[in-house]
């Protein structure tokens, strides 16, 4: 009886043992626990740039400025429209953008963006189209729309320019983001 007492604490211990102490350690290879990618809105790292400006300036009440202020209750205006109007977002350090919003203005449809198309550029000076859309319109006001396109290319500066409004003589818009998505998630 005690030498089944012994064996059995013994045995137990062994046990103790190796699971304390693993049985013969297995590698495995060290995993960053953030390499997960995620998309970005990135609008907020670039300055702003506006070939047409409102007559308050950049900072007045419509100004540019209120384009990208993350606040959909704010809104660029600018009067008149012209066809060769353009927004422009320039980064430090290029970004992968493959997506972007727009959000309607507060009032006028007419004075929505109709027509437009995005482009990126590596220098500023040669442009390359990402995205063209025709037609376009917003069912409300201060509505939020999403557009996706493929971009493998990481790029310095973003291009949107607006070559039709809704009718009208005034062009507005609420908001105007742009969105990094890694490769993997285009």
């Amino acid at each position: 009886m005690n030498l089944l007492k012994i064996t059995r604490s013994t045995f137990g211990l062994c046990v103790a043992l190796v699971l304390l102490f693993g049985c013969g350690k297995e590698e495995y290879p060290t995993v960053d626990l953030f390499t997960w990618k995620a998309k970005v809105d990135v609008t907020a790292k670039a300055a702003l740039s506006v070939n047409i400006e409102s007559s308050g300036g950049s900072a007045g009440a419509e100004g540019s400025a209120k384009v990208v202020d993350n606040d959909p209750a704010t809104k660029f205006l600018i009067n008149p429209y012209q066809s060769n109007f353009y927004l422009q977002l320039s980064f430090a350090a290029p970004q992968q953008v493959a997506s972007y919003t727009l959000t309607s203005g507060n009032d006028a449809p007419g004075r929505d963006p109709k027509n437009w198309k995005l482009s990126g550029s590596l220098d500023g000076t040669n442009w390359v189209d990402l995205d063209t859309r025709n037609g376009e319109t917003f069912s409300g006001r201060n509505m939020l729309k999403t557009y996706s396109f493929k971009n493998k290319v990481l790029y310095k500066h973003y291009r949107l320019s607006i070559t039709a409004i809704g009718s009208g003589s005034l062009f507005q818009l609420s908001e105007w983001r742009v969105i990094e998505v890694p490769e993997e998630q285009q």
